[in-house]
């Protein structure tokens, strides 16, 4: 077995307050949040254009992650589901990924909507989201689209974040 050993290009200057701190409050969900992404020196050039697309998806280490479960229970539910079934932080590899609008590039900072990782979080990757990465018509389990709809229309997604959810 090959192993990698991967060099962080970042962190995350600012990042969503944990579910401990005050600050928490103030967001009723992650996509009211625009966190801040600082890009060490020595990768700054690598931003170059990166302003010209609308989203981005970061590529982060859930690096406070010790634990790791192969099987865990959907949240909500007391359904059993294996840990490549979920994006949940409890993986073999820490690896977390998200699409999040890009608000503004400021070298060596990108300030990001909906950025749901701590203040300190490395940062793996960035790659722009283009048209190769919209899968029209995903097919989910239904109690994803059960929480999908309630959260749509409870939390507001319609307006907040209406890039997201399935496509007609």
């Amino acid at each position: 077995m090959v192993e990698y050993a991967l060099k962080p290009i970042g962190y995350v200057e600012v990042g969503l307050p944990r579910p401990n701190e005050p600050d928490r409050g103030r967001y009723a969900t992650r996509y009211d949040f625009i966190g801040v992404v600082r890009v060490y020196d020595e990768y700054v050039d690598g931003l170059l254009g990166l302003e010209e697309y609308s989203h981005v998806m970061l590529i982060y280490i859930f690096h406070e992650q010790r634990e790791v479960r192969l099987r865990v229970r959907l949240k909500g539910t007391d359904k059993e589901v294996g840990i490549f079934a979920t994006r949940y932080p409890l993986r073999p590899n820490p690896i977390g990924l998200s699409v999040l609008e890009l608000v503004k590039v400021e070298p060596p900072r990108l300030w990001l909507r909906g950025l749901d990782a701590w203040t300190g979080t490395p940062i793996l990757d960035i790659k722009p989201y283009d048209y190769y990465d919209v899968v029209k018509k995903p097919r989910v389990p239904r109690e994803f689209e059960e929480e999908w709809v309630r959260s749509y229309i409870e939390k507001g997604y319609g307006e907040k974040v209406p890039w997201l959810g399935p496509c007609p």
